[in-house]
């Protein structure tokens, strides 16, 4: 934290809660929007403060939930990572399971000529076009 308390006032959106903030390698500073739940945690914080933020996205159906972790300083147990959801009805989870799988061996073959990351997801694009068209997958 670099100051006692953020800077407050409304926009368009509503009431909103801004910190000035620096990274954990000390020297990139952030300003950074509190959502309520982040803003309740942090508001008795002061300057010189530590805490640490974790972003937590989960698939529940078809709806993504976010969610906020919130470790001060004191905090002793790591933010647990967000538990792996294999349940799915869309079948999405599997044709990217299988689009990264498909593009690792392809970057295999080509030496590393191509980047993975790419390859998924341009596989995963194409197959989800298809799925949904009903003219295959």
């Amino acid at each position: 934290m670099l100051y006692d308390k953020p800077t407050v006032g409304t926009s368009q959106y509503g009431e909103y809660h801004l910190y000035s903030v620096r990274n954990g390698d000390g020297a990139t500073e952030y300003s950074f929007f509190a959502p309520d739940e982040v803003h309740q945690k942090l508001k008795d914080l002061k300057k010189g403060a530590k805490a640490v933020i974790t972003k937590i996205a989960e698939q529940k159906g078809n709806k993504l939930v976010v969610r906020y972790e919130v470790q001060t300083e004191g905090a002793k147990a790591p933010p647990q990572p967000s538990p792996i959801i294999h349940q799915t009805s869309d079948g999405f989870y599997e044709q990217m399971l299988q689009s990264c799988k498909d593009a690792m061996k392809i970057q295999t073959e080509l030496g590393g000529l191509m980047d993975p990351k790419s390859l998924a997801v341009t596989l995963f694009i194409a197959r989800s076009r298809v799925s949904v068209n009903g003219c295959g997958g």
